[in-house]
């Protein structure tokens, strides 16, 4: 066997194992536990972006740079969400692929000055720019929100199937859209009681002023 033909066949058995690899994190079938769900699905991201992008060579840097934007790209999910395409793991790995890959080209052909900004507004413009080829994505994948209602309605009147999605279990949009929520919450009530706190030492603070009598 020649050099080349070698080197096709063992790229094709890493492509294999890294799909058998990348279908175990993203399983979805019965039984899985909600959060087990989201923390496969933050493993496999974090791989995908170490994979697709470039990064810093500092270390630190790298860490914190891969961590905003992973939950940068919770933004896709609100999206989704709020357009009623309820993508599960496989599916919602395919866009985030291929939001990921023009920014990678671009990098590598130089044309990012300042990553940050671009990869924000890249992650910002993806659903939108991509509406059409999402929504029929998600119909073909009994994602969509619309179809999902016709198909309950024409189910309750005994015209067809009243097929749930798989496990009736809530999409990784769903789950991820939540947890963006919740943390959004969690971090917006943290202003509130941090806010609330700086007024009770202002006030406590003006209560221990000495009290001026004049001269």
């Amino acid at each position: 066997m020649n050099v080349l033909g070698a080197r096709l066949e063992e790229r094709e058995a890493r492509d294999h194992a890294e799909q058998e690899a990348e279908e175990c994190y993203l399983r979805e079938t019965a039984g899985v536990d909600r959060v087990e769900r989201v923390q496969a699905w933050d493993s496999w991201l974090r791989t995908v972006l170490e994979r697709s992008l470039v990064w810093p060579p500092d270390g630190a840097a790298k860490a914190r740079l891969l961590h905003q934007c992973a939950n940068e790209i919770t933004r896709l999910s609100r999206q989704l969400r709020g357009r009623g395409w309820l993508l599960d793991g496989k599916a919602l790995a395919v866009h985030v692929r291929a939001m990921l890959e023009p920014i990678g080209k671009a990098q590598r052909a130089g044309a990012v000055r300042d990553f940050w900004p671009y990869f924000r507004a890249s992650v910002s413009k993806y659903v939108g720019a991509h509406a059409e080829e999402i929504q029929a994505h998600a119909r073909t994948t009994g994602a969509d929100v619309g179809a999902q209602s016709f198909a309950a309605v024409v189910g309750a009147l005994g015209l067809g199937s009243n097929r749930k999605r798989a496990s009736d279990l809530p999409s990784l949009t769903e789950l991820l859209a939540q947890r963006a929520d919740e943390v959004g919450a969690a971090k917006a009530e943290s202003l509130r009681e941090a806010a609330a706190r700086r007024r009770r030492e202002e006030k406590s603070q003006d209560r221990n002023l000495p009290l001026f009598n004049g001269l």
